[in-house]
């Protein structure tokens, strides 16, 4: 089973340095993850993994600044820890691959916070922070989430002319 972290088009240093750690790939081996894919952005000098077959706990790593092919990671992953950018949450939704959004408090007024939030009430990904990931992953946060609905592939000027109709019927 496969895990692809992603942090986007920035970094995320807290995020990237606990995916780094030995007790966060003891945690994804212990729920029989095998194989870990990092995206991590401007932070690659965060990203120090163990080097030792068992100091990695069998899990074999592969690491990158940038992709070109995030759907391609996306749909071979088995679980998808995303920070909690709107664009990246709603492509690993999309997918339908279980979704833990690591929240960065540290941007902008933490804007982040409340669409991870509001898509967690809801039932659709599981949050945490880098702080608290290795006890979702223990946990197994991310199991039981709702599918996330599918897009309404209509013209949005459709959508629009009929919600209008209904208003004024």
């Amino acid at each position: 089973m496969s895990v692809y972290v992603t942090v986007g088009s920035t970094g995320f240093d807290k995020l990237v340095q606990t995916v780094s750690g030995k007790d966060f790939l003891q945690a994804l081996s212990s729920q029989g993850f095998r194989r870990l894919v990092v995206q991590y952005g401007a932070s690659a000098s965060e990203f120090e993994p163990p080097t030792t077959r068992s100091d990695t706990y069998g899990m074999s790593i592969e690491s990158f600044d940038y992709t070109s092919r995030p759907s391609q990671l996306i749909e071979q992953a088995d679980l998808i820890i995303s920070h909690a950018g709107t664009g990246s949450i709603l492509e690993a939704l999309h997918s339908g691959t279980p979704v833990i959004v690591v929240v960065n408090h540290e941007l902008m007024n933490d804007h982040q916070s409340e669409i991870a939030h509001e898509l967690a009430s809801s039932g659709y990904v599981a949050v945490a922070e880098p702080a608290t990931l290795v006890d979702a992953i223990a946990r197994s946060t991310y199991t039981g989430l709702l599918p996330y609905p599918a897009a309404d592939p209509r013209p949005i000027g459709e959508i629009i002319d009929e919600e209008t109709l209904q208003v004024f019927s």
